[in-house]
């Protein structure tokens, strides 16, 4: 899994992008890594774009994965839109929605103008088009 990530602090947002197969090990190091940035700030929203990505994660991994965010203070209470069009990504993300604690924290999208209307960021669409742009 490839990833990216992009920290706008005069928007407060945050922008990654995800290629390559999905693992677990892969979230855990793209978001460990996010974590450790000395620009993060769990106050920022964020778009996570996997419209180059196929999941290799089961529903348990994702559980995990989820209950370890729930669990984090770094993860925050700021809004994450994912953009998806792979179908398996799509259902494996709402899943990962339906077990957040606030789970209207986390919006799923197949554009870019949704996923910028959901975080209230209209000027996501100067970063992130029909594809990725980092």
């Amino acid at each position: 899994m490839k990833f990216e990530y992009q920290i706008i602090k005069e928007h407060q947002l945050i922008i990654e992008v995800v290629s390559g197969q999905i693992t677990l090990e892969g979230l855990a190091d793209k978001t460990c890594a996010l974590f450790a940035d000395p620009d993060y700030d769990a106050s920022y929203v964020g778009l996570a774009d996997y419209r180059h990505a196929s999941p290799q994660i089961t529903r348990t991994e994702l559980y995990g994965f989820a209950k370890f965010l729930n669990e984090n203070d770094l993860f925050g209470q700021s809004k994450w839109a994912i953009i998806a069009d792979n179908p398996m990504v799509v259902a494996l993300t709402q899943i990962f929605q339906q077990r957040m604690l606030d789970t209207d924290l986390i919006g799923v999208f197949s554009t870019t103008e949704a996923a910028a209307a959901f975080l209230e960021r209209p000027v996501l669409l100067d970063y992130v088009h029909d594809y990725p742009v980092i």
